[in-house]
């Protein structure tokens, strides 16, 4: 009996703190305001949670939430600020694959093209299994920031390096 009840009242008590949360009244130091009645189905209220979660540096708890704000609707700030967690928390795969996302989804944007290019880098040098073809799309990736904003960061440079590495 006295299980069944501390968890009804660990329930409540989160209950509380959520609806606190959705409706701003503060339980936890954090407002999130929302339109949505359901904030459940709210991809801004997951935002805004990921987000406060990213800014005290609770990294485990940011990336689900917005991994879950992205699941409810499309959000290019969220998937970079997912995309820069990942790459923070040295998960260069799922970084990558949000990156190309952006990529493709933006393709003028030469910081997206730059990043993923880093974090391909960043995935042959960390993974055990060196894939040389994340050389070869890094290599691309930073030629073609170059051609959309030449003299972006260090693009050039990492491209030339890379041709070196690979002897191309």
């Amino acid at each position: 009996m006295k299980k069944n009840t501390l968890i009804l009242i660990t329930g409540i008590i989160i209950t509380l703190i959520l609806a606190g949360i959705a409706l701003g009244t503060g339980l936890t130091g954090l407002i999130v305001k929302t339109e949505d009645t359901d904030f459940k189905q709210d991809p801004g209220f997951y935002k805004a949670l990921a987000n406060h979660f990213a800014e005290q540096g609770e990294y485990d708890e940011a990336i689900p939430a917005y991994e879950t704000s992205l699941a409810l609707g499309e959000d290019r700030e969220v998937r970079n600020n997912l995309a820069v967690l990942y790459h923070t928390s040295g998960d260069y795969t799922n970084a990558v694959n949000h990156l190309r996302i952006l990529a493709e989804q933006y393709p003028e944007n030469p910081s997206y093209h730059y990043d993923l290019a880093v974090n391909l880098v960043d995935r042959f040098r960390n993974s055990e299994e060196q894939e040389v073809n994340d050389l070869l799309e890094a290599l691309a990736e930073y030629e073609l920031v170059e051609q959309i904003s030449p003299g972006y960061q260090n693009a050039k440079q990492n491209a030339e390096v890379l041709r070196g590495i690979l002897k191309i």
